[in-house]
């Protein structure tokens, strides 16, 4: 037995067998896991700033009485794909357990989608152009986990 080993299909560690398509998987849902949960627990622990600074944004929006409602929601997805997404990661590799990954990454897509709504009502084109690259690897995540 070695201690590492590759075959077309996957590579060998120790005595664990990886497909490649699995360690994709596992990185695309580490990444948005990252990215998503460092999101919900920043505006978890600035709260105050967070609210003030969505509610200025909205002012002059149909959606300016709805600032606090938005911001709870899409802290809630975040934070709940950003540890599903996580969570997935290491269960596609050592269970072969893509449900978890595939329920992070939908729920990051929904979180992106609320998201860019709010980006394009407030008329922030930049902001909203900067999801777009989160939203494709979700998307190309979800394909992944498709195969």
């Amino acid at each position: 037995m070695s201690l590492l080993s590759f075959t077309e299909e996957s590579l060998f560690f120790f005595e664990y067998e990886f497909t490649y398509l699995s360690i994709i998987c596992s990185f695309i849902s580490a990444f948005v896991g990252i990215v998503m949960t460092q999101s919900g627990f920043d505006k978890i622990f600035n709260w105050e700033g967070e609210l003030d600074f969505i509610s200025e944004k909205f002012a002059k929006t149909p959606l300016s009485n709805f600032s606090a409602f938005g911001l709870i929601q899409v802290t809630i997805f975040e934070v709940l794909s950003g540890i599903l997404s996580l969570l997935g990661a290491f269960m596609v590799l050592f269970y072969n357990d893509e449900s978890y990954g595939i329920m992070g990454l939908i729920l990051a897509a929904i979180s992106l989608c609320i998201l860019m709504l709010g980006q394009r009502i407030s008329k922030d084109y930049e902001g909203a152009a900067v999801l777009v690259p989160y939203f494709l690897l979700t998307m190309i995540g979800l394909f992944m986990y498709s195969n």
